[in-house]
């Protein structure tokens, strides 16, 4: 495949996400042909800026021969709709993660992927941000099994949407996605079995009211992967506004432990001592999006990181993957059982089974 080299590029929501592939995709080489924004006011100051043209119908971008590429960066109930329309128009898209809210929208992806003749990748920027390429660099050092452990916690997210069970999905979908897919990658494979408790710590408070399905914001879980690894991880969007955000990790083996303040440092303790590393300032969503511009041009090599685990860019069988995982996790705390992601859409309810 071989495509353009200054690919024209419409970007789908004009929010945080949206401004920030407009800016990458023009530091990349990309032209920003078209924005589209619910909020007009908002698509037309991002499409000012890169001149482009702010849209209303999102058709009306797909039916332009200049668009090439698309990046979906609306809210993730939209995801599939978006996705798909872009796809069945010839367009190569990079959809934001997570894939979809649903097993079955983002398997609806997978099938128009299929149907296309061009490429759709998910945006799981932490495969290409300098902190992973350490803890896979360190974590081979520390031998195996393997136990993992990662604690994310913040307050109320100002962003009310991401507490929007029927829009964002809540961390379980929104945030811990990345760290399923990480984990995929670090284990080798999917976990066998998960179980979780779950909690909605920001149920009574004020910020939060006016959602009429509040998503489930804190929870802790253990994944057991068929290798004999554990991951646990722990995760609250229900504290207290105002508290600073953390994401901190640790990887114990039976050679040493890798403690992370993500993403600022990685620190290896292993027989001959400590070894710390901090992150530079490479941006992982330009890396992401150099390889996605590098790979519609036909030339992924150009944004060959040298490792089958960092810096590869994910397909929606990796983002099924990792929701899956999410939806599992919601499952189990539901149920108060464990839960088997592999099984989850391979029943019907008439089996006995939930759907997906």
């Amino acid at each position: 495949m071989t495509g353009p080299a200054s690919p024209g590029v419409m970007v789908l929501g004009a929010g945080e996400m949206g401004t920030r592939h407009a800016r990458h995709w023009k530091e990349c080489g990309g032209r920003i042909a078209a924005v589209f924004d619910p909020d007009r006011i908002r698509a037309e100051v991002l499409a000012a800026r890169h001149g482009a043209r702010a849209l209303g119908q999102i058709e009306d971008g797909l039916a332009l021969a200049e668009v090439e590429a698309v990046s979906v960066c609306t809210p993730t109930f939209l995801h599939a709709a978006h996705t798909i329309a872009a796809l069945q128009a010839g367009k190569h898209v990079l959809c934001e993660k997570p894939a979809a809210l649903t097993l079955e929208e983002a398997l609806a992806m997978k099938e128009a992927a299929a149907d296309s003749a061009t490429v759709l990748r998910i945006g799981f920027m932490r495969r290409f941000d300098p902190a992973w390429q350490r803890i896979l660099a360190f974590s081979r050092s520390i031998g195996r099994p393997l136990l993992a452990q990662a604690t994310i916690a913040a307050g109320v997210r100002p962003k009310l949407l991401m507490h929007d069970a029927a829009a964002n999905g809540g961390p379980i979908i929104d945030m811990c996605c990345h760290i399923f897919d990480q984990w995929g990658l670090l284990f080798g494979e999917p976990p066998l079995v998960v179980r979780a408790h779950g909690y909605t710590f920001s149920e009574q408070k004020p910020e939060v009211a006016s959602i009429a399905r509040k998503a489930l914001d804190s929870a802790h879980l253990t994944l057991a992967y068929p290798c004999g690894g554990v991951g646990q991880v722990q995760v609250s969007w229900g504290l207290p506004s105002g508290i600073v955000p953390i994401e901190r990790h640790s990887y114990i083996g039976p050679n040493g432990l890798l403690s992370v303040d993500w993403p600022d440092e990685v620190s290896l303790h292993g027989a001959d001592g400590v070894t710390r590393w901090s992150s530079g300032d490479l941006d992982p969503w330009r890396a992401e999006i150099d390889a996605f511009a590098a790979e519609i041009r036909g030339d992924p090599a150009a944004a060959d990181s040298g490792d089958p685990l960092f810096g590869r860019l994910a397909t929606i069988d990796d983002g099924i993957a990792a929701l899956r995982i999410s939806l599992a996790v919601l499952g189990s705390v539901e149920g108060r059982c464990d839960v088997h992601p592999e099984l989850l859409g391979s029943l019907t309810p008439a089996d006995g089974a939930p759907s997906p």
